[in-house]
């Protein structure tokens, strides 16, 4: 087995060059380290990656906890997260929670034993107190969802202002009765979502009808199984605006097995503008989010974090982009 050693004396330097050039140093000269990395290569040197870690006490792994790899919203996000990782030589361990928010608790016992380095959760479904008294003591930053008045690093957009932005726009294009299609309340992202849509109801001194906001799972089925109660109520909605893509794939589902056009007899919009929506048929008014973004800017959020250097701001928000297609009847604003 080729040690660290051996590539030191085939180099002419020491252990210890060696060891700054495998660590990322900045302190070894260009030449020298690209005459260690040759080195490396030529025998096929290998790291003992338990004895680093002993040495360092570091693992150079990451838990990402994700509330439901199913749900495609999330693939991009960890593309992001995975690119900029590997750049430091991080590896990812992707936590799939399964809808199930117990299991948060789970994953977060894994960073207070020390088998991993840090957290980026895109879950944040623990108690606000746990939450920040983890945070406190280990490297933890969240992802997608909006914290206000949460002293946990955070990485997001601004969830509220988005859906309001979103149901105004069904407002300016004359519907009045808007149904909302959404997620379990105890998820903050949907939450946020919720109080945007009912703040753009009461801007415009639409009464709030809570007869019209139906909770399930971020599931094309759930926003099929809502939108068929939605339609038996005969309340004469003429739009939707359903709290992920998903779930408004479900809704345009349903109205057209009820013999309804979309958008011509209710207009339907999404959130998150997941790869589907674009070839949907028609094809999804949404809510773009960058997602590619989120995931770099909160693993160099948790870096910094890891490496013990201060942040210069605990939440970054970053922007997002309505983008008007077929599905809420776009011609309608542009004659």
């Amino acid at each position: 087995m080729i040690t660290i050693t051996d590539v030191a004396k085939a180099a002419g330097v020491s252990t210890a060059t060696v060891s700054r050039v495998l660590s990322g140093k900045d302190s070894v000269k260009p030449a020298t380290r690209d005459a260690v990395m040759a080195t490396i290569q030529r025998l096929n040197y290998k790291p003992n990656t338990l004895a680093r870690q002993m040495r360092t006490q570091k693992t150079q792994t990451v838990i990402v906890i994700v509330p439901d790899i199913s749900n495609t919203f999330f693939s991009e996000i960890l593309f992001g997260i995975e690119q900029t990782a590997k750049k430091y030589d991080y590896h990812i361990l992707i936590a799939d929670m399964h809808s199930q928010p117990y299991m948060e608790d789970y994953y977060f016992q894994a960073i207070q034993q020390r088998t991993v380095d840090g957290i980026i959760s895109l879950s944040a479904s623990i108690a606000k107190s746990l939450m920040e008294q983890v945070a406190e003591e280990y490297p933890i930053v969240v992802a997608c969802q909006y914290l206000d008045n949460y002293n946990v690093p955070n990485v997001t957009i601004d969830n509220i202002s988005a859906a309001s932005a979103i149901t105004e726009h069904l407002i300016r294009l004359g519907h009045t009765k808007i149904a909302h299609i959404t997620g379990q309340p105890t998820s903050l992202l949907y939450r946020d979502r919720f109080n945007g849509y009912i703040s753009a109801l009461a801007a415009h001194q639409i009464p709030i009808d809570l007869e019209l906001v139906r909770y399930g799972a971020s599931s094309i089925q759930s926003g099929y199984d809502q939108m068929k109660f939605l339609l038996d109520l005969n309340q004469s909605i003429t739009a939707v605006f359903a709290a992920g893509d998903v779930m408004a794939v479900g809704a345009i589902r349903a109205l057209k097995d009820a013999g309804l056009r979309v958008p011509e007899d209710c207009a339907v919009v999404g959130f998150d503008d997941i790869e589907i929506s674009a070839f949907w048929e028609p094809s999804l008014t949404t809510v773009r989010q960058p997602r590619f973004d989120i995931g770099k800017t909160a693993f160099l959020k948790l870096l910094k974090l890891m490496g013990k250097q201060p942040l210069i701001h605990i939440q970054d928000i970053l922007d997002y982009e309505i983008v008007i297609r077929e599905s809420c009847g776009y011609q309608q604003q542009t004659t």
